[in-house]
C-alpha cells in the first residue's frame, strides 16, 4: 500500500513518546508499503534528522508551525468551545497543502496519529485509521486535578471537551487504535470496545544491559522533563521522597535525565541531585544508577521509560496506574510504590538487598523481551491497517 502517515511532530528523534512510537511503526511499515510521510513542526528539523527518516519514507513533506500564532489559534479555539491543542495544531493553510499532497498521491491509506491532527484528513474519502495513542482527556482531568482553583476551572472545561471529541470523530475513520486497556476503558463512548489496544515495544538491540558499567548514582528517572507528569514525578522524588532517605543516607545519589527540564525541575539540583538535561545517549543514563523509580501518578498511556530501563537490566520501582499498562508481576519483575512511605520502603529494599536487585534485573528483561516486541506490534498494526 501507499500510506499517508499525518503527524503533529516530526518522528525524529526519539525525545518524546508519541515521536518513539511513529518512529518505529514508519520503520516497520515502510519494509512492505510506501510512506508518504506529512508531519507538522514546531521546531526545524535538521538536516541529519531528515536524511534519518527519509531512509524510510518514499517522500517527506515538513509544515512548520509559528508558536506565538499557534496560541493565538489555540485561545480561539477556547472561545469557540473547541479543545486547546486542536486549536493549537490546526492551521487552514497547512490542511489546504495536505489536501493538495493527498489528491495528488492517491494514498491507498490515511493514518492519523493523535486526535489533535484528525481535523487535517477526517473528512477526506480515503479508508483512515486514528491512533488516540493515549486517552487525552484521561491526562487533561488528572493536570486539572492537581492545578490551583482557577487553572483547574479551564482545564476540566477543556478535559471535557476532548471527551466530546474523542467520541466524535470515531466515525470519521474506519480503524482505531490506542496504546493500553486503561486508556481504552476510560474513553466516554460506547464504540471504544471496537478500538484495536497496540502497545508501543523496546528496542531490545538498542537497550540492553551494560555490565562494564559501574553505577555512579543510586537513583534514576529519566522522561522528557518538560512533560506535565515526568515533572510531577521529578518534583516528588526530590522534595517528598529524597528528604528522608537522606536521615538513613546523606550521601545518597540522584540524576534526573531527559530533554527540556521544566524551571521546577532544574530547581531540585542540589549536591545529591543531579539535572542533566538532553544526554546524546540515553543508554548511558540508565546504566549509571542502581535503580529505576517513576513515580507516576497523573499520567496517562504506556510508559516508555520503565521498558527500556527493564531492557537494560536496572531494577524498577513504579505506581500500580504505570504498571497496568505493562503488566509486569508485582514483587517479580518489578516493585509497586504508590505514596510516599511505599517509595521509600522499596527504595531502602532494594539499595540494601543486592540479591533482590538482581532478581529484578533478570526477571525485568525477560519480562521485556517476551512482551514488548517492535516487530510484534509493527505486525499488528499492519494488520489492521490491511482490514480495510
Amino acid at each position: 500500500m501507499k500510506i499517508a502517515v499525518i503527524t503533529s511532530r516530526f518522528p525524529y528523534p526519539l525525545e518524546k513518546g508519541d515521536k518513539l512510537r511513529l518512529y518505529f511503526q514508519i520503520k516497520y511499515l515502510s519494509q512492505h508499503h510506501e510512506i508518504l510521510l506529512l508531519s507538522l513542526a514546531e521546531n526545524p528539523v535538521s538536516a541529519s534528522s531528515l536524511r534519518h527518516i527519509q531512509g524510510f519514507c518514499k517522500s517527506v513533506h515538513i509544515f512548520p508551525i509559528q508558536k506565538n500564532r499557534a496560541i493565538v489559534n489555540a485561545f480561539k479555539a477556547f472561545l469557540t468551545k473547541s479543545p486547546l491543542e486542536l486549536g493549537y495544531f490546526f492551521n487552514k493553510n497547512i490542511k489546504k497543502e495536505i489536501e493538495k499532497i493527498i489528491e495528488i498521491e492517491q494514498p491507498n491509506h490515511i493514518y492519523c496519529q493523535l486526535i489533535r491532527m484528525s481535523e487535517y484528513v477526517r473528512h477526506l474519502p480515503h479508508s483512515k485509521t486514528l491512533d488516540y495513542m493515549d486517552a487525552f482527556s484521561l491526562g487533561m482531568y488528572r493536570r486539572a486535578e492537581n492545578s490551583s482553583w482557577w487553572v483547574r476551572y479551564f482545564l476540566k472545561k477543556d478535559a471535557k471537551r476532548i471527551a466530546n471529541y474523542e467520541a466524535k470523530i470515531f466515525h470519521d475513520f474506519q480503524q482505531h487504535t490506542i496504546i493500553s486497556f486503561q486508556d481504552r476503558n476510560y474513553l466516554s463512548f460506547s464504540e471504544k470496545e471496537k478500538i484495536h489496544v497496540l502497545p508501543n515495544g523496546v528496542d531490545t538491540s538498542f537497550f540492553k544491559p551494560q555490565a562494564e558499567v559501574h553505577p555512579e548514582y543510586d537513583l534514576t528517572f529519566i522522561g522528557n522533563m518538560g512533560y506535565y507528569p515526568n515533572v510531577q514525578a521529578a518534583t516528588f522524588l526530590g522534595k517528598k521522597i529524597l528528604p528522608k532517605l537522606l536521615l538513613k543516607n546523606n550521601k545518597l545519589k540522584i540524576l534526573i535525565a531527559g530533554a527540556r527540564p521544566d524551571a521546577s525541575v532544574k530547581n531540585l539540583a542540589s549536591k545529591n541531585i543531579t539535572i542533566s538535561g538532553w544526554v546524546e545517549d540515553i543508554r548511558t543514563a540508565y546504566a549509571s544508577a542502581k535503580i529505576f523509580i517513576a513515580p507516576i501518578f497523573h499520567g496517562r498511556g504506556q510508559q516508555n521509560k520503565i521498558l527500556e530501563a527493564m531492557a537494560m537490566g536496572i531494577p524498577c520501582i513504579t505506581s500500580d496506574q504505570v504498571n497496568k499498562a505493562i503488566g509486569a508481576t508485582p514483587g517479580e519483575s518489578i516493585l509497586i510504590a504508590n505514596d510516599v512511605e511505599s517509595c521509600q520502603e522499596q527504595i531502602s529494599l532494594l539499595l540494601e538487598n543486592a540479591s533482590l536487585r538482581q532478581q529484578l534485573s533478570k526477571n525485568g528483561l525477560d519480562f521485556v523481551q517476551k512482551n514488548f516486541s517492535w516487530e510484534k506490534y509493527g505486525k499488528q498494526l499492519e494488520q489492521i491497517l490491511n482490514q480495510i
